[in-house]
């Protein structure tokens, strides 16, 4: 967190007022969930169970923990190691301390992702710091509801990824690879980010996140024995494996849209690979056009965005990692009130259409019928697609001169 950040947290209003307000909310949150029963933070308690297990030298793959039969640990056994602190405490402290480091997360996030696209990006008049950070929170609301409920890390590795693809700006190579190294250790998703690297030719960045998840999974041989952490490392892989489905199934990614609404569920691998394949050309053709345009082979922000905000459209994950779009959501959202460009309205329709299933998507504000629908039904991660889209269109629109007529 740089100076000048820390400086216009000083100087900005906007920015107070959205901290006390966001503090206010999500404490008063936790107290009606108390009250309701409901502040059981159920992956939190995964994360904490599997923590303890692990302490224990009892099983951390393949048993339930917390309050669900299906509260299963899935992350690698490095991943456990960062809550074992949490572990030494009595779980009720050991929760609060946990929620406060989200609501504090949650409160300078946005702020920083604001501060540095209009430092990097896009220049807005300062006025319309609070709409637009207010637009960007309100579009991820439900999201935001789910993580502060659930007690999850998702926003935690959107920030180590920000945090790696900022060290990649500014040539740190080998720092933008250890977060991107712990990135996958949690979640292997984000090795749709490697061919990226490879590219860019960010060769430091690839062999360092190469080495950081060779000692990852070696750093728990120094607590088990490496015998042992040779054991749980294995039932790992089993337990990815076993909590895995069929892409073509899964509904919220561009193979389950095509698989149900154009195939009628006869899709099969062939489809997913045939998708897969029309996705990275359609990348490809994004890099190659930018990289003729600006003549620049830097990373760019829409480039690196765009690929995080993919994963949920292209692996089988859970409907919170569409938490990971929120840097093209606020993009998308600073260009469109920043005056730059003349004709807005389609991109205004298109976002407000996808605000339908992305925010609403509570069976307490539209009911489980539809709550069902645009999760389990694949309108979430149409949404998705869309807000992409959209970004990719924003972006390409303001590399290309504006007429003044």
């Amino acid at each position: 967190m740089n100076n000048n950040f820390i400086i216009w947290l000083k100087n900005s209003r906007a920015a107070k007022r959205y901290s006390i307000a966001a503090f206010i909310l999500c404490i008063g949150y936790y107290v009606l969930e108390t009250i309701n029963g409901r502040a059981q933070m159920a992956d939190f308690q995964v994360y904490y169970g599997a923590a303890n297990a692990f302490i224990d030298g009892t099983p951390v793959y393949g048993r339930a923990f917390g309050v669900s039969d299906v509260g299963f640990f899935k992350y690698s056994p490095f991943a456990a190691l960062p809550f074992v602190p949490f572990a030494l405490l009595p779980y009720t402290p050991a929760s609060i301390i946990y929620y406060l480091i989200m609501t504090v997360a949650f409160i300078l996030w946005p702020l920083y992702l604001f501060f540095y696209l209009t430092s990097k990006h896009i220049s807005i008049d300062l006025k319309k710091t609070g709409i637009v950070i207010f637009l960007s929170v309100l579009f991820l609301a439900d999201h935001i509801e789910r993580e502060l409920h659930l007690g999850n890390i998702n926003l935690m590795l959107l920030i180590m990824c920000f945090a790696s693809y900022h060290a990649l700006c500014r040539g740190k190579q080998w720092q933008s690879g250890i977060w991107m190294g712990i990135i996958l250790l949690f979640k292997p998703h984000f090795a749709i980010l490697l061919p990226y690297l490879f590219w860019k030719q960010k060769w430091k960045a690839f062999f360092s996140t190469a080495a950081t998840m060779v000692i990852g999974m070696v750093l728990p041989a120094i607590f088990k024995g490496w015998s042992q952490n040779m054991t749980i490392f294995f039932q790992w892989i089993e337990a990815m494996r076993e909590h895995n489905t069929s892409l073509e199934d899964s509904p919220n990614t561009i193979y389950g849209l095509v698989n149900n609404y154009l195939l009628g569920e006869n899709g099969g691998p062939l489809l997913v690979a045939i998708l897969l394949c029309i996705v990275a050309l359609l990348f490809m053709w994004l890099l190659i056009r930018n990289q003729r345009i600006t003549q620049n082979t830097d990373i760019r922000f829409i480039e690196f965005f765009v690929l995080v905000a993919a994963i949920p459209n292209l692996t089988h994950t859970d409907t919170e990692h569409f938490m990971w779009t929120w840097p093209l959501i606020m993009y998308s959202i600073l260009v469109l009130t920043s005056g730059n460009l003349r004709n807005i309205w389609p991109s205004v329709i298109l976002m407000t259409l996808s605000f339908i299933p992305f925010c609403l998507n509570s069976p307490d504000i539209v009911g489980r019928t539809l709550r069902d629908l645009f999760d389990e039904g694949g309108l979430l991660g149409l949404a998705n697609i869309l807000l992409i889209i959209n970004a990719i269109y924003l972006c390409l629109r303001l590399q290309v001169p504006q007429s003044t007529k």
